[in-house]
């Protein structure tokens, strides 16, 4: 798409991921460069923190400088030797969260993480969250982005999923982000509610609703890999969330106009170790979809 085909407007629909989603900061840059204009920024769980800070701060490179400069942090790095047992204390005693449901089972079986999940309402503490956003987000509403901004999440109250409009932009992120049983769910406007991502990790539905222009979506979650078996019940459990995330999501990926897919799946969803070549990878898979974004913005 060449910059004289700029001003197509574009909703944009950033998934969930965790790690991965540090490619959103790639795809972003490369839509800005093609001359795009995003008429509303829709996000889950980590795609809801890369679209608020883009919605906040329209200086992509400065977002990324500043995202990359605190995840290689030493602060941002500690917590990560702190969630996953690589320094001493009582978690890493524990085990650590090596990776999401695969393997929790190891959790359950150390008597005192199983004393917390039965009695708690996370493994983990809401200060790790609470510090990705003080640190990369303003202390603002929602309403007031500069791009109009929606964020996905779900109420355990409700059961309903709810989209945020208004209120404080890293409450919402932070609900949108926490995991469910892991990160503990975030009190918003009578609401409790936590990352929808583990069952719908792609807000297309969402983003159609609008009916701006195209809508873009990117999809940065990971391949179900097979397996050879199952031996307990809470891994048949776990993988049946699994299948049944990747089958919803196959399913909401048709309402969107066009998906970048970037080439992340090999990342584990808590790994920001390779920070810099997530957003290479997004700007690889927003290149490659300029031609069908160009033959869009032409019909």
């Amino acid at each position: 798409m060449a910059k004289n085909q700029s001003q197509s407007s574009v909703t944009l629909a950033l998934g969930g991921g965790g790690a991965r989603g540090v490619a959103h900061l790639g795809v972003i840059e490369v839509l800005l460069e093609a001359g795009l204009r995003f008429e509303r920024l829709v996000g889950i769980s980590i795609g809801s923190l890369v679209g608020a800070m883009y919605a906040f701060q329209q200086d992509i490179a400065e977002v990324q400088t500043h995202s990359l400069a605190y995840l290689l942090s030493e602060r941002f790095q500690r917590h990560q030797r702190t969630l996953f047992g690589t320094i001493s204390g009582e978690e890493a005693d524990a085990g650590g969260l090596f990776s999401w449901y695969d393997r929790i089972k190891d959790y359950l079986r150390a008597n005192r993480l199983f004393h917390r999940v039965v009695t708690q309402n996370a493994l983990l503490p809401a200060m790790i969250l609470q510090d990705v956003v003080d640190n990369l987000l303003p202390d603002a509403d929602i309403a007031d982005a500069e791009i109009p901004l929606s964020i996905v999440a779900v109420d355990l109250r409700s059961g309903h999923r709810v989209v945020l409009e208004k209120g404080s932009v890293r409450q919402a992120v932070r609900a949108s982000a926490s995991l469910p049983g892991i990160f503990p769910p975030v009190e918003f406007e009578g609401m409790q509610l936590c990352d929808v991502g583990v069952f719908c990790s792609l807000p297309t539905t969402v983003g159609v609703s609008y009916g701006h222009g195209t809508l873009v979506a990117v999809d940065v979650s990971s391949d179900l890999r097979p397996l050879d078996c199952c031996e307990t019940a809470l891994d048949v459990l776990m993988r049946m969330d699994e299948i049944g995330e990747s089958l919803f999501r196959k399913h909401v990926r048709n309402a969107a106009d066009v998906v970048i897919q970037p080439k992340v799946s090999h990342v584990e969803w808590f790994d920001f170790s390779s920070a810099p070549q997530l957003i290479d990878a997004g700007r690889v898979a927003a290149r490659n979809a300029l031609p069908e974004l160009g033959s869009r913005s032409c019909t």
